[in-house]
């Protein structure tokens, strides 16, 4: 049965329910003279899934085809192409000042 957590709107009470999924949510704090209205709190599941086959960012590896790679090399060859005009450049600038 899942345990569910709720927590007092009155006093901020924080209390674990084991609950079936057929049950009524609880409505009241459980805490001695209190009785405000409570409220479930919701949190992520405490799973980690470990090994090869699980990726921490819910995506894969790419074996090089696909297309973020093809983004990346376009980017790459582009900084070269950049690069080799700077350096044609530089050459005809130290050219046109030796002249």
């Amino acid at each position: 049965m899942p345990i569910y957590e709720y927590k007092c709107k009155k006093c901020g009470h924080v209390f674990e329910v084991q609950q079936s999924f057929g049950d009524e949510p609880v409505k009241t704090c459980c805490k001695d003279g209190c009785d405000g209205r409570v409220q479930k709190v919701f949190s992520p599941p405490a799973i980690i899934f470990k090994g090869s086959g699980f990726y921490v960012n819910d995506h894969g590896r790419g074996n090089g085809n696909g297309r973020k790679n093809a983004a990346a090399a376009k980017a790459d060859e582009a900084k070269e192409t950049a690069k080799e005009t700077a350096k044609e450049t530089s050459k005809e600038t130290s050219k046109a000042a030796a002249t």
